[in-house]
């Protein structure tokens, strides 16, 4: 079995779809790509409800802290126009250089 498809079938047991919470099957997460030693794939869901999209992250670095330190979980719920409101003034306060934020 190839790197690929192990980090899928490891992708399968983690990730649920936000909206049905239903664990996706390996024909729904996609290879969408890489970036130095970062594997980014895409999961679908479609089951009865609108297509959402999942991105992945598996990287090959060993991380400073554990994944969950990097990301949040969803909620499945719609953005509202307060939520929007709210990250648009958090962006707009936002007064560094941002590619310090992507240097190591």
């Amino acid at each position: 079995m190839d790197l690929i498809q192990q980090i899928i079938n490891q992708a399968r047991n983690i990730l649920a779809c936000p909206v049905c919470s239903t664990h996706y099957d390996a024909n729904q997460i996609r290879f969408r790509g890489f970036i130095d030693s970062t594997y980014i794939f895409q999961a679908i869901c479609n089951k009865s409800h609108e297509p959402v999209a999942v991105t992945y992250l598996a990287s090959l670095k060993k991380m400073d802290q554990p994944i969950s330190a990097y990301f949040h979980t969803l909620s499945g719920e719609k953005i509202t126009d307060e939520l929007a409101d709210e990250a648009e003034d958090m962006i707009e306060r936002f007064d560094s250089d941002i590619s310090v934020l992507w240097k190591s």
